[in-house]
């Protein structure tokens, strides 16, 4: 069988008082520790649907989505003017 440590309650053995005396205890003389490193997790995502149609290598797909693009942006453009002038009369 394996032994399991447990560090959980482990007291340090000196006290960093005992080390210390009344003139390093100064506002100049800070304990001085260096800043532990902290590594930031490598996030990999995935292109979304339209982005990889947006960036393809084939000249059709790349077409094809420039084309559905700018239907949906004009539909979305007169539908927006409708609804604007849906919400004058009801003012």
């Amino acid at each position: 069988m394996t032994q399991r440590k447990d560090d959980a309650n482990l007291e340090p053995k000196n006290s960093i008082l005992e080390h210390t005396d009344a003139v390093s205890t100064s506002k100049n003389n800070v304990l001085k520790t260096e800043p532990e490193t902290v590594y930031e997790a490598k996030v990999e995502t995935e292109k979304s649907f339209s982005e990889r149609w947006k960036t393809n290598r084939f000249w059709l797909v790349r077409g094809t989505y420039f084309v559905l693009r700018s239907v949906w942006m004009v539909v979305m453009f007169i539908g927006g003017i409708i609804v604007w002038l849906i919400s004058l009369l009801f003012i």
